[in-house]
C-alpha cells in the first residue's frame, strides 16, 4: 500500500511540474518591438502605434520643413508594409522586429543628392522565422523526470526503513 501511495504522489508531482513548466511558455506571446524615427535637416518624422490581434501596427509620417519636400524613407529592421510604400509620406506597417526609419527630404527647386528611384521592397512570401520554444519543453520534461526520480528514490528508501 505504501508503494502505491508513493507512486501516486510521484506521478502527481510529475504532472504538476510538467504543467507549470509548459504553462510558462506561450508560443503566441506578444512581443514588444521598438520603433525609432530619426529626424533630418529638412524635416521630421513621427509615428503612432496600435496593438491588435495581428500584432503591433505603426503609422510613420514625414513632416517636411518649409522649403523642403519629402523624397523617401530609409529603414532598418523587420516589418511588413500594410499600406503605402517607402516613397509615400505616410506608411502603415506591421512590426516584426525592432525598426528604424529616417525620412529623406530635399530642398524645393534643388537637385537632390539622393536619387529619387523607388525603393525596392521585399517581395518574398515567406515570413522570417521567429524563436523556437521546443527547448523549453524539453527542459521542463527533463526537470520533471529528475524530480520524479528524486522523489521516487526518497520515498522508496523511506518505505524500506
Amino acid at each position: 500500500m505504501k508503494k502505491t501511495v508513493s507512486l501516486l504522489i510521484a506521478v502527481i508531482i510529475l504532472a504538476l511540474s510538467s504543467v507549470s513548466a509548459m504553462a510558462a511558455i506561450s508560443p503566441t506571446a506578444s512581443k514588444e518591438y521598438k520603433i525609432v524615427v530619426h529626424n533630418n535637416k529638412g524635416g521630421t518624422g513621427t509615428y503612432t502605434t496600435k496593438i491588435d490581434k495581428d500584432g503591433k501596427h505603426a503609422t510613420v509620417t514625414a513632416h517636411p520643413k518649409k522649403g523642403y519636400e519629402f523624397v523617401k524613407w530609409t529603414s532598418k529592421g523587420k516589418y511588413k508594409i500594410i499600406k503605402g510604400s517607402l516613397n509615400d509620406k505616410e506608411l502603415k506597417i506591421l512590426l516584426q522586429g525592432d525598426v528604424e526609419f529616417t525620412p529623406i527630404f530635399k530642398k524645393i527647386g534643388s537637385k537632390s543628392a539622393t536619387p529619387q528611384t523607388p525603393v525596392k521592397r521585399n517581395q518574398s512570401p515567406v515570413s522570417p522565422k521567429t524563436g523556437d520554444s521546443s527547448v523549453f519543453f524539453i527542459f521542463g520534461g527533463l526537470l520533471a523526470a529528475a524530480m520524479f526520480t528524486a522523489v521516487g528514490i526518497k520515498l522508496a528508501v523511506s518505505v524500506k526503513k
